[in-house]
């Protein structure tokens, strides 16, 4: 029954996976406050929210039942059942990882949106528990890339680590500048576009370019968007920091 249920999630977050990587362009590059800003943001945020809770719960479904999702008639031989079962559940803990990453991005964006300079509306315990819950992600993930020597786990928890931190700095920070929330939701924004990006080049592009990067290059489809996401972010925060005249 998990593994139906698997499939489907599957189907629906690749869905709304692939109508976010086409539209996660428009509003950024439309103006900011018009009508096709807002209504395309909408549609990418919502499909963003679908994508990482269904990432949550697939995540959850390999957790709990490490064989059952991806092998529904069993494995009889020993050695490769205990070797699933740990790949699976590592691998488990990994997506569960980023699956919150882009939740909590996309929540606290949308969030920022509506409190603006009032960030009480931030403080609420669900919030609050959702990027305490991905600090305690990046820990877990950050521990298995120890043990295991992955480099890939100790880059993506770095980076869950560092957002936690980040969110819990904007929402206790003493005062706020003057539309500062606005940089706070693109740079989020941003940030989930990222998450998006990099499950579809890591793993549905992984395919069309495994002839390209192999060996250490396999690294590439994980780092790039990153990379791009940070470069976007940092011009687009100075861009509008200059247009709003936030210091």
């Amino acid at each position: 029954m998990l593994a139906i249920i698997h499939q489907i999630l599957f189907y629906i977050h690749i869905a709304c996976g692939s109508i976010g990587l086409v539209i996660f362009w428009v509003p950024m590059l439309a103006k900011k406050g018009a009508k096709l800003h807002i209504n395309t943001g909408k549609i990418f945020s919502n499909g963003m929210m679908i994508v990482s809770v269904s990432g949550l719960l697939m995540s959850a479904f390999l957790l709990l039942d490490p064989v059952g999702v991806r092998y529904p008639n069993g494995i009889e031989d020993v050695e490769m059942r205990a070797r699933v079962i740990e790949q699976n559940r590592t691998l488990g803990i990994f997506l569960m990882m980023l699956s919150l990453l882009v939740f909590v991005n996309v929540k606290h964006s949308i969030l920022v949106l509506k409190a603006k300079s009032d960030r009480s509306k931030l403080r609420t315990a669900d919030h609050l528990g959702s990027v305490v819950a991905l600090f305690l992600a990046g820990i877990a993930v950050g521990l298995l890339a120890l043990s295991k020597g992955n480099i890939l786990f100790g880059i993506f928890s770095i980076l869950s680590i560092v957002s936690s931190i980040g969110l819990m700095r904007y929402i206790y920070k003493k005062e706020l500048k003057p539309r500062e929330w606005l940089i706070e939701h693109l740079g989020n924004i941003i940030g989930s576009g990222i998450g998006a990006y990099t499950a579809f080049f890591a793993f549905g592009g992984r395919r069309l370019f495994s002839d390209i990067f192999v060996g250490q290059m396999q690294l590439i489809p994980w780092i790039l968007p990153g990379i791009v996401g940070a470069i976007a972010s940092i011009y687009l925060a100075k861009k509008y920091r200059k247009v709003y005249r936030i210091s």
